[in-house]
């Protein structure tokens, strides 16, 4: 089991194999400095919805959904 670089707590195997073969540190999610990306669901059509990720800045995340909630 891998441990955390900071707490040395252990870590997921899935999640080191994701953060090593993404080239990033192996941290436990409380260590991490990386914050969650805002995606939203765009529907196009009817059907088949994609999700699109938002910038990481306030004021891009504060457009985003504004729009969001005007075209629901």
């Amino acid at each position: 089991m891998d441990k955390c670089l900071s707490c040395h707590s252990p870590v997921d195997a899935d999640r080191a194999e994701f953060l090593r073969e993404t080239g990033r540190a192996v941290t436990c999610p409380a260590c991490s400095s990386e914050r969650p990306r805002l995606c939203l669901m765009e529907y196009g059509h009817k059907t088949a919805g994609y999700a699109v990720p938002v910038p990481l800045s306030r004021e891009a995340e504060r457009i985003a959904l504004r729009a969001y909630r005007r075209a629901r």
